[in-house]
């Protein structure tokens, strides 16, 4: 029983160590039910503050749709009213796969061939502002 508990344990932290998370630095409000989104800081027409700033990077292949959705639902989760999305970059990162290796042993030593392959894994990185309207904000 004890050897099933610390599989299960090793197990949970790796599969939720995997995951994308956004990375957010800032005050939290109670949560909101709407975030309006802009793509510049000039666009917001609303008194506002700055609550912070989130980074989520994920894979190249994750639709935008769903990305812009997850960092959305972040914001209403930190009680922000408002997202600016500040910069969007395609990143790639190497990852070593392997390597082969073949040769023969003979009088003088060993002659062989060794090589290995980076694998290159392309993602995005997007970075954000959440905004608390000062309208919203108590005791204002």
């Amino acid at each position: 029983m004890g050897k099933t508990k610390i599989i299960l344990a090793c197990l949970t932290f790796v599969l939720t160590s995997c995951g994308n998370r956004i990375i957010y630095y800032g005050r939290s409000y109670n949560p909101t039910y709407n975030v309006d989104i802009y793509f510049r800081e000039n666009d917001v027409a609303e008194a506002n503050e700055i609550m912070g700033k989130l980074v989520y990077e994920v894979s190249a292949k994750k639709r935008s749709e769903k990305v812009q959705k997850k960092l959305m639902n972040e914001g209403k989760r930190k009680g922000a009213d408002a997202i600016i999305f500040d910069d969007i970059t395609l990143t790639n990162t190497g990852s070593k796969t392997g390597g082969a290796a073949a040769g023969a042993a003979g009088s003088r030593g060993f002659l062989g061939i060794f090589g290995s392959k980076t694998r290159y894994q392309k993602g995005q990185q997007v970075k954000g502002t959440l905004l608390k309207y000062r309208k919203n904000i108590g005791g204002n």
